[in-house]
């Protein structure tokens, strides 16, 4: 990787550490990280677009350094990459507080490649994907073979949910691809997981880790959704049916090969997201809120 740095940047670092598949090193007293590029490549340009806005609004995040020809993204024996300069932070664990706060509204179309929000769109497109892979390779993961109807069923509630109760215009804004209640912050302002979404994607995500790794109170739950409007709430709940957790595990076992036991968690701890969504139901009723009537019943 020395002679690469040295060749897209004419950046010669003298100490350079492998951690997973990304690289960091200090040059010129500022710290420097190479990040494996995974995302879809069309998608390089618009984040770099994107993230410069961002600095430019006073996001204290990362710099993307273009190589020496201009370009985003590099490749390295066979791999892509991309080189970001460190913000000057001290790094920590993020709070519910850091989410909420991180609000860049999205107005236009300036990066639709960049937009998840149409999820009645993406979401029934990517269970028929679900659903075809795995009937090809169902016999090699048992766990997921006895798991995975009722996950897509959850799924598809969430489906249902947004398509028969979101009829109004919602704000996009710039959010996460995934957030994660244990996420430090040096994560969080990674502008490799970024995209424009709803902001009730964040807020969901933060609440479903919350509610799966922590103990934790209805007091604490009122305290996070205070302030949220009717129409808030109901982009909340179908993000909180979407079963992330389970499904990002899924195509890490299926991709990446990893250990299908590590899904027995979000198995395990799926009864908790429903509980939370029960407990909003009811405190939400006098706003008229829809629910599920399984779920409120369960």
């Amino acid at each position: 990787m020395n002679n690469a740095i040295l060749f897209f940047f004419n950046i010669n670092a003298s100490e350079i550490k492998k951690i997973n598949n990304n690289y960091y090193f200090t040059y010129l007293g500022n710290n420097y990280g190479i990040y494996s590029y995974v995302r879809d490549i069309n998608e390089a340009l618009p984040l770099y677009n994107l993230n410069l806005e961002l600095l430019q609004k006073g996001l204290i995040g990362f710099e993307i350094i273009k190589t020496n020809s201009g370009e985003i993204i590099f490749m390295h024996e066979g791999n892509y990459y991309i080189l970001m300069k460190f913000p000057n932070i001290k790094n920590r664990i993020i709070t519910y507080e850091d989410v909420v706060s991180f609000y860049f509204p999205y107005k236009g179309n300036s990066f639709p490649s960049l937009n998840k929000s149409n999820w009645n769109y993406n979401w029934p497109l990517k269970i028929d994907f679900i659903d075809y892979q795995f009937k090809q390779m169902e016999k090699k993961y048992p766990i997921i073979f006895e798991s995975i109807d009722y996950f897509i069923g959850i799924w598809e509630n969430a489906i249902s949910y947004y398509n028969n109760n979101v009829t109004f215009n919602h704000d996009l804004v710039v959010c996460h691809k995934r957030i994660d209640v244990d996420m430090d912050l040096l994560q969080f302002l990674n502008p490799l997981n970024f995209v424009i979404d709803y902001k009730e994607r964040d807020i969901g995500e933060y609440l479903k880790s919350f509610v799966m790794k922590h103990n934790y109170s209805f007091k604490q739950i009122d305290e996070f959704l205070k302030g949220f409007d009717r129409d808030s709430i109901i982009v909340l709940v179908s993000r909180l049916l979407f079963p992330s957790n389970y499904f990002d595990l899924y195509e890490d076992i299926i991709l990446e090969e990893k250990d299908e036991k590590l899904i027995k968690e979000p198995i395990k701890k799926e009864e908790n997201v429903l509980t939370l969504v029960k407990y909003i139901f009811s405190k939400y009723a006098d706003y008229n809120i829809p629910y599920i009537e399984w779920i409120k019943k369960d």
